[in-house]
């Protein structure tokens, strides 16, 4: 019986043994993971900022009336991905519409996007209707959704 108790004793040494280790293991693997996500979320804060100073050297172009291809190639480069995205949702959009969308989304105010377009204050009325229909919302609705699909999440 002694015998049995010793190998017992010995049995669960070793258990011990090799959850601890495991438990080492999960240890250092979680410690990593924490690490992993504090750098993806400073990455993000980064890349969030840079976004945000992007949008106001943008403002600011339209505002002063600069350079306007190179500030349209710019608005192309930055909202990339959110222009690519609302081409997908929203196919009926012509390069015109998004232009506008994404002026208004970016919080150019309307005298300015006339300037910026060189369109009439008519046509830019009616484009924006044309742009709410074929969004399947309404022109008084249209700023709203585009400031949230082209404002930077902070």
């Amino acid at each position: 019986m002694f015998k049995e108790f010793e190998i017992f004793i010995i049995v669960l040494g070793a258990l011990v043994e090799v959850l601890l280790i495991i438990i080492i293991i999960i240890a250092a693997r979680v410690t990593a993971l924490k690490r992993r996500i504090t750098d993806l979320q400073i990455q993000l804060r980064i890349n969030l900022h840079e976004q945000t100073v992007r949008h106001h050297i943008l403002l600011d172009q339209i505002k002063r009336q600069q350079n306007k291809p190179h500030t349209l190639d710019e608005l192309q480069r930055v909202f990339d991905s959110k222009i690519e995205s609302l081409r997908h949702q929203y196919p009926a959009l012509t390069d015109l519409d998004i232009q506008v969308l994404t002026l208004i989304g970016i919080g150019v105010d309307n005298a300015e996007i006339l300037q910026f377009t060189d369109m009439s204050k008519r046509t830019y009325y009616k484009r924006r209707q044309l742009i709410a229909n074929r969004m399947n919302t309404t022109a008084a609705q249209l700023d709203q959704l585009a400031k949230t699909i082209f404002t930077p999440n902070l």
